[in-house]
């Protein structure tokens, strides 16, 4: 499992945020984290090594028997 988070690091002087692709084994322990300076770059990484993704437009034409979001 891999997740993407976000924070702050207190040596970060301009404030921006800081990007963060964690792997976890079974949703519990940490193996692995890397900090990233964008989104963008977190993307690509997580993308790259876990491209197992089913992207869903939720924001398209919806089909099915009604229009709610289940369809």
């Amino acid at each position: 499992m891999a997740l993407i988070t976000f924070g702050a690091s207190p040596e970060n002087e301009a404030d921006e945020l800081e990007y963060y692709v964690t792997v976890l084994e079974e949703q519990e322990r940490e193996i692995a984290q890397e900090t990233y300076s964008s989104l963008g770059l977190a993307c690509a990484m997580i993308n790259q090594n876990y491209s197992d993704w089913n992207f869903v437009d939720e924001l398209g034409p919806k089909t099915g028997c009604s229009t709610c979001a289940a369809h």
